[in-house]
């Protein structure tokens, strides 16, 4: 056992990369530019960047969202213009493609070989049903109806036994039993809330959702089957865009579009302990590196999104398009901007392993 181990880390060394070093890997995608930037999480720098003009996909592929097998051995990203769900493995191979109208977030089973696919935000009528993608074999088995229009915001429970996603269009969220199909209905009274995306608590207890349009976040109880009600509802200025968890579960990140600011939220009391700005300009994905230590925030720079907001705000970065977008490391001990690493256009989602 110990010689077929030592043979399988010489091998993947050979290839350039070992399992460790893949695990370390975060995928940024450029939606404006039809590109891919792989990110080194210990050097902080670019690994490398991919062009899917290269490998036959068009200047209009606009790749939107990244997931990561947990130990780094292959990685998916959807193409909104080319209909596209993309599998890769850890050398950066292309292995796979599905077809699909207008996919959107991606999010893996932990407890099956599925991928579930939600539809972009961008498209005029997206199909209500979410896409079901077996990951071994990459071919799409299924297209699970759910019933609410606009489908975004998408999560599976830790246990695989509930799928979760929210409309954009309605106070709505769908909640698919994995085992049966069923699929379960929430209706969240009042104003609109257009739920954007979801993040998991690391115990699989909690679910959180940043509502775009009312400014607050919601917070759910998983111990509980859906139907859900939420259990508290806080407000956070800004348009509340990707909230993320600290691995420990202790703090809540949340992205601000309109505010150029991350929310640093105290799960035990839920309150804002601090807002963190500086070289933040529409901050749209975030991961949070396994240590704790850093944030990974793709900012799109896309220009003016409220009156009286500027917009296209290059922080000094002399030589670069008004157009590029951003990578900001944020140092989470010290809330300060550890560096920036240029993008290109339009960075929004990405992905990394054990990134949920």
């Amino acid at each position: 056992m110990r010689i077929r181990r030592a043979l399988l880390a010489m091998f993947l060394c050979a290839g350039g990369v070992s399992a460790a070093g893949a695990q370390e890997r975060l995928y940024v995608v450029n939606q404006a530019g039809a590109t891919i930037s792989v990110i080194d999480q210990q050097k902080l720098a670019i690994d490398t960047v991919l062009d899917l003009r290269t490998l036959g996909f068009t200047a209009n592929a606009k790749p939107h969202h990244v997931v990561v097998e947990d130990d780094g051995s292959f990685w998916y990203v959807s193409l909104i213009g080319d209909g596209r769900v993309l599998k890769f493995d850890r050398q950066n191979t292309l292995v796979g493609q599905v077809k699909m109208e207008t996919p959107g977030l991606l999010t893996l089973d932990p407890a099956h070989d599925s991928l579930y696919v939600g539809r972009s935000m961008t498209a005029v009528n997206p199909p209500r049903a979410l896409g079901v993608i077996a990951r071994k074999a990459f071919t799409l088995v299924d297209e699970q109806e759910i019933v609410l229009p606009r489908p975004h915001a998408l999560a599976v429970t830790r246990d695989g036994q509930w799928v979760h996603t929210a409309s954009l269009a309605e106070n709505q969220i769908a909640s698919v039993n994995v085992a049966t199909g069923r699929v379960t209905l929430t209706t969240i009274p009042g104003a609109t809330r257009s739920l954007v995306q979801f993040a998991l608590s690391p115990d699989g207890n909690t679910m959180v959702a940043g509502g775009e349009l009312s400014n607050t976040l919601l917070v759910f109880d998983l111990t509980k089957p859906p139907p859900f009600v939420p259990v508290r509802e806080i407000t956070v200025e800004g348009k509340p865009w990707e909230p993320r968890f600290s691995p420990d579960g202790r703090t809540l990140y949340l992205s601000l579009l309109t505010k150029n600011a991350i929310a640093e939220i105290d799960v035990a009391s839920w309150k804002i302990k601090r807002t963190i700005d500086g070289r933040l300009a529409q901050p749209y994905g975030m991961i949070i590196r396994q240590d704790g230590r850093y944030a990974f925030i793709s900012n799109q720079n896309a220009g003016a999104v409220k009156e009286g907001h500027s917009g296209h705000e290059m922080h000094g970065m002399a030589g670069m398009s008004a157009s590029d977008g951003w990578l900001t490391i944020l140092d989470l001990r010290t809330g300060q901007v550890h560096s920036t690493l240029m993008l290109g256009n339009g960075p929004t989602g990405m992905g990394a392993a054990r990134a949920r």
